[in-house]
């Protein structure tokens, strides 16, 4: 029987960060805590995978760096997806002391290793000029994505994001939903097509995800108006029907209910300049406590 495919799937490895950035989509901006055990979650990938086609398949963090386990990620993943397009993220802080992560990158091969750089520091430039001293690199373009090209298939990327969208109105504790038009807040989504999995269950983003998560973390009362994004809202599970699953992807790429949650590009609170809301994490610690 041939198997429907899911275009593309991310999970997290960590729930922790090393930097704060205001309007992270994984709220990865507090002092949110954990990484995700490769053992459960390689019982959960297989599962999926015995429903999907799954090409693409994107280890994501917090900062991935931060798991004990992500050598166990890169390989594992690699051996449960063989054909896949394996792609890892991190904001470079740590990797010049952790240059090996590029070398198992290079070696599962078809994978994507991006710098998502989000300061204007010297590790970022000293890891850049590492990664393109390490390899041959070829520039090549793909779905306007510019990205150089390695041995065995390796692709380098690096993004600079300027601006961050911040899911919510309000500050943790006291957080309020949008209610926007759903396709007016998915115009301005990063999360168009990045489908989370999550526990076990496959969420149309991280910030659907993660929600209860951080509302019981700030121990914010899930009142009625957030009823829709958390209460009423069904991932993708297991048991989950052919039909369900069917309108998970027609849905894969296009604006959904639960978009409404978020902002749209006349929120202009919630478009929030990036470079200059960066914090270390040990910096936003100390503020908390002041």
């Amino acid at each position: 029987m041939i198997k429907p495919t899911l275009p593309f799937l991310e999970t997290m490895v960590t729930y922790a960060c090393n930097l704060s950035c205001t309007g992270c989509t994984n709220y990865s901006d507090y002092n949110m805590k954990g990484n995700v055990n490769w053992a459960d979650s390689k019982r959960w990938i297989e599962n999926w995978l015995d429903i999907f086609d799954i090409p693409d398949f994107g280890l994501i963090g917090g900062e991935p760096m931060i798991s004990p386990e992500i050598k166990e990620w890169i390989y594992g993943c690699r051996e449960l997806m063989p054909d896949s397009q394996i792609r890892f993220t991190t904001n470079a802080v740590n990797f010049l002391q952790n240059t090996q992560v590029l070398d198992w990158c290079a070696e599962i091969g078809n994978c994507v290793f991006k710098f998502s750089i989000h300061e204007d520091a010297s590790y970022a430039k000293q890891s850049i000029e590492y990664v393109f001293s390490k390899y041959k690199w070829k520039p090549v373009t793909e779905y306007g994505i510019n990205r150089w090209v390695g041995p065995n298939g390796i692709k380098f990327q690096i993004n600079s994001p300027t601006t961050y969208v911040k899911t919510y109105k309000g500050s943790y504790g006291n957080m309020q939903p949008h209610n926007s038009n759903p396709k007016d807040a998915f115009d301005i989504c990063v999360q168009k097509t990045c489908p989370l999995l999550y526990n076990g269950d496959i969420y149309k983003c991280s910030s659907v995800a993660l929600l209860n998560r951080v509302l019981n973390d700030w121990k914010q009362p899930i009142d009625n108006s957030w009823h829709p994004y958390t209460t009423d809202y069904q991932p993708l599970t297991l048991s989950s029907t052919t039909e369900e699953i069917n309108q998970f992807l027609e849905n894969f790429g296009n604006p959904n209910q639960i978009c409404q949650m978020c902002p749209t590009k006349n929120d202009n609170q919630s478009i929030i300049d990036h470079k200059t809301n960066v914090l270390s994490k040990k910096q936003w610690i100390q503020l908390q406590r002041t």
